[in-house]
């Protein structure tokens, strides 16, 4: 395991709140009232999981990544629409808006980013306790 990329419980749980916090001020604004964000998928504990419960959480992931990319979709057509029916926007309301967009886009995806390695620690954590049994 390469330690530069693996995450430590309290990085990830640093990260789960910053990006509750962000989630929560920037995808619950009116922008996101026509596009519903996804649940987060159960993520079952790989040290005692079936390798069905982890097939199943595996879809499950996949599942809400494509459904975070399905609402990004939605919230992009939803303000691109906003943006045309707006009655001569300054510049600085434009950038606001894009900017933010952006932190949206962000957001989700660095919550799908989450979900993934949340995913991926729960396989390690299974693929340990095979390894385990082994000896």
């Amino acid at each position: 395991m390469l330690r530069g990329h693996a995450l430590t419980k309290v990085d990830l749980m640093t990260k789960i709140i910053k990006l509750a916090f962000t989630a929560t001020l920037f995808l619950g604004s009116s922008l996101a009232l026509a596009c519903d964000y996804p649940e987060r998928p159960a993520m079952p504990d790989g040290s005692t999981a079936s390798k069905d419960e982890l097939i199943t959480a595996k879809a499950d992931v996949q599942a809400y990544v494509s459904a975070v990319d399905e609402y990004l979709t939605c919230i992009e057509s939803e303000e691109n629409a906003t943006v045309e029916e707006l009655d001569n926007p300054s510049q600085d309301e434009l950038q606001r808006r894009n900017d933010m967009i952006n932190m949206k886009f962000d957001a989700a995806n660095e919550e799908k980013a989450l979900v993934g390695e949340q995913f991926n620690q729960q396989i390690r954590a299974y693929n340990k306790k095979l390894q385990d049994a082994k000896e």
